[in-house]
C-alpha cells in the first residue's frame, strides 16, 4: 500500500479530499493530514511517505519550497500540486522541480484518482532505478569486503587451510587467476604505490580477488586473470619511480586455473613473516599478525558465551567471562589477534545477519584508531555485547541516530530515511518504530527538540543573529521557519526569547 500525505490550509478542502474518495480501494493509506508547511515537513520526516498531495499556498512553507527542499532531502517522494492559483510562473516552478501533476481547486474526484495513480507509477520507476539499484550495489560491496577480510583473518589469524577458504568469495574465472607479486616496494611508498596499481588495475578493468597484501619490501595481489594482464603490469612497474627510491620495482606474475591453489601458493610465502599489511581499495592499511597462537581458550569462551539463555538478563555475566578473558592480555598486537578471532567465531555460530556484519566493520574500524589497551578491551567488549543482545543492539542503534543529527544539526536536509539508507542500513520504517519505543518521542520531535535547545544557548551569544542561529540549527537561510517551530516549542518568538533573558 503506497502512503500518502494531505496539506492545505483550508480545513473543508483538507476534509474533502480525505472523506470525498475511498483511499483504500486504490491502495493508498493516508498517514497525516496537514494545515501549514512546518507539519508538512515534520509528517514527511516522520512517515516518509511515497506521496504528497499539497496546496502551494501554505503558511509555514509554501508547496514551491516545500518541493524543492525535499528533493535533496529525499527525491523519491512524488508531489501532487493543488492549487486556486492560475498563473502559469506556479506551473512552470513545479514542473521544472519534477511535478508532473498539477491540479486547480475545485479538483474533482476521478481528476485526484487519475493524478494519484499517475504519481504511484512514477514512485514505483524512481524507485526501482535509484533507490533499488544503490541498495544493492551497497549490499553488495559490504558484503565482498566482509568475505575478504573475514578469509585474510582465517587464513592469517586462526590458521584455517587456504584450501578450504576461497568460497567465501564470490569469484569465478574461466581464465583463472594471476598473482601479481611487486618486489623492491620500499615501505615509505607502499600507499603511493598501492595507489597507482589500484588506479591502474581500475582503468584495465582487472579485479581484485582480495586486497594487497605487503611483507618486507613485497606486495602481491590475486586478480582475475584476462589476456596480457601480466604483461601490462610488467610494463607499468618499469614505468613507477619516487624520488629518493634506491632500487626499481620488479615484478611477478604466477598463474592458477583455481582461486584455492592461488590462495594456498599465496599464503605460503606469507605465513612465514609474523606481520603482514592489508591495503584495501579506500588505501587504508591494516596490520595481520601471523602468530602461531593456541586459539582453545576463546573456542570453549565461544560456547559458554552463545550457551547463556538469556544474554540479556545475564550482561554482567558476559563482562565477567570477558574481562577474565581479556585482563591477562597485555600487548595490544596479541589482544586484537584474539579479540578479532572472538568476534568472527561468534558470527559464524549466530544466524547470519546485515547487522552482525555491521558490527564486525565498526569494530575494525574503531580498533583501527584505538592505541590503548584499557580502551581497546572496552571495545571488544561493547561490540561483543552487541552482538548477542538485542537490547544492546536497539539501543545502539537509537545511539547511532543521536550522534548522527548532533554532529550533522546543522544540515537542512537530516530525514529519518536519510539516516536509515545511508547510515544505519536498514529499513526506515522499523528504524521509526525502534527510535519512538527507545526514546519515547518520534524523530522529527527529537531533531527539532535538539536544534532548539542548541538554538537556545547561541541566540544568548553576543551578535548571534537569528539568520546565524537559523543556519547553525539547520534550518538554512530561512529563519520564517525557524521563528515559527522555535514559538511552537518555546512559546516565544526567538527576540522575545532573548529579550526576556537579557532583561532578568
Amino acid at each position: 500500500m503506497f502512503t500518502m500525505i494531505v496539506a492545505d490550509d483550508e480545513k473543508v478542502i483538507r476534509e474533502s479530499i480525505v472523506e470525498c474518495i475511498d483511499w483504500e480501494s486504490i491502495d493508498i493509506k493516508i498517514v497525516a493530514v496537514c494545515s501549514n508547511g512546518v507539519e508538512v515537513l515534520d509528517a514527511i520526516i516522520d512517515e516518509s511517505p511515497d506521496i504528497v498531495l499539497t496546496d502551494i499556498k501554505m503558511p509555514g512553507f509554501t508547496g514551491l519550497e516545500l518541493i524543492e527542499k525535499m528533493s535533496k532531502m529525499d527525491p523519491d517522494v512524488e508531489f501532487i500540486i493543488l492549487s486556486g492559483y492560475k498563473e502559469f510562473d506556479f506551473a512552470k516552478q513545479a514542473m521544472q522541480l519534477g511535478v508532473r501533476s498539477y491540479l486547480l481547486k475545485p479538483a474533482g474526484e476521478d481528476q485526484l484518482i487519475s493524478a494519484v495513480e499517475t504519481a504511484k507509477s512514477n514512485f514505483l520507476r524512481k524507485k526501482s532505478q535509484s533507490s533499488l539499484e544503490r541498495e544493492q550495489r551497497r549490499l553488495c560491496e559490504q558484503a565482498e569486503e566482509y568475505h575478504r577480510q573475514l578469509l585474510l583473518y582465517d587464513i592469517f589469524v586462526s590458521g584455517v587451510n587456504p584450501l578450504g577458504t576461497s568460497h567465501y568469495i564470490d569469484a569465478d574465472s574461466k581464465s583463472g587467476y594471476l598473482i601479481a607479486y611487486f618486489t623492491f616496494v620500499e615501505e615509505n611508498f607502499l600507499i603511493p604505490f598501492a595507489k597507482e596499481v589500484y588506479g591502474y588495475l581500475n582503468k584495465t578493468d582487472a579485479v581484485p580477488v582480495i586486497d594487497f597484501l605487503y611483507v618486507y619490501h613485497s606486495m602481491a595481489v590475486i586478480l582475475k586473470d584476462s589476456n596480457g594482464l601480466s604483461d601490462k603490469l610488467r610494463c607499468f612497474s618499469e614505468t613507477v619511480w619516487y624520488n629518493g627510491q634506491t632500487i626499481r620495482i620488479a615484478y611477478t606474475g604466477k598463474y592458477f586455473e583455481s582461486l584455492s591453489d592461488g590462495l594456498g601458493h599465496l599464503t605460503a610465502n606469507l605465513k612465514r613473516y609474523p606481520k603482514i599489511y592489508s591495503i584495501s581499495r579506500s588505501l587504508q592499511a591494516r596490520e595481520i599478525y601471523n602468530a602461531c597462537l593456541s586459539f582453545e581458550k576463546i573456542q570453549y569462551l565461544t560456547k559458554q558465551l552463545l550457551n547463556l539463555k538469556d544474554k540479556v538478563m545475564e550482561e554482567e555475566k558476559i563482562k565477567k567471562l570477558l574481562s577474565n578473558f581479556f585482563m591477562p592480555i597485555e600487548d595490544i598486537d596479541l589482544l586484537n589477534n584474539y579479540g578479532i578471532h572472538l568476534v568472527s567465531q561468534l558470527i559464524r555460530k549466530l544466524p547470519e545477519t546485515s547487522f552482525h556484519k555491521s558490527v564486525y566493520h565498526d569494530l575494525l574500524e574503531k580498533l583501527s584508531l584505538c592505541e590503548d589497551i584499557e580502551t581497546y578491551r572496552e571495545i571488544l567488549t561493547e561490540q561483543i555485547l552487541l552482538l548477542l543482545s538485542d537490547s544492546s543492539e536497539k539501543n545502539s542503534i537509537v545511539s547511532q541516530v543521536k550522534s548522527y543529527v548532533e554532529e550533522n544539526l546543522s544540515d537542512p536536509d537530516i530525514s529519518l530515511k536519510k539516516i536509515a539508507r545511508e547510515q544505519i542500513h536498514m529499513n526506515v520504517d522499523y528504524l521509526s518504530r525502534i527510535f519512538a519505543k527507545e526514546n519515547g518521542e518520534k524523530f522529527s520531535h527529537y531533531l527539532n527538540r535538539r536544534r532548539i535547545e542548541t538554538a537556545k544557548v547561541l541566540l544568548l551569544k553576543q551578535d548571534a543573529t537569528i539568520a546565524f542561529v537559523a543556519d547553525q540549527v539547520g534550518c538554512g537561510n530561512n529563519p520564517r521557519y525557524f521563528s515559527q517551530i522555535f514559538k511552537k516549542y518555546t512559546g516565544y518568538t526567538p527576540s522575545a526569547y532573548t529579550e526576556q533573558l537579557m532583561g532578568k
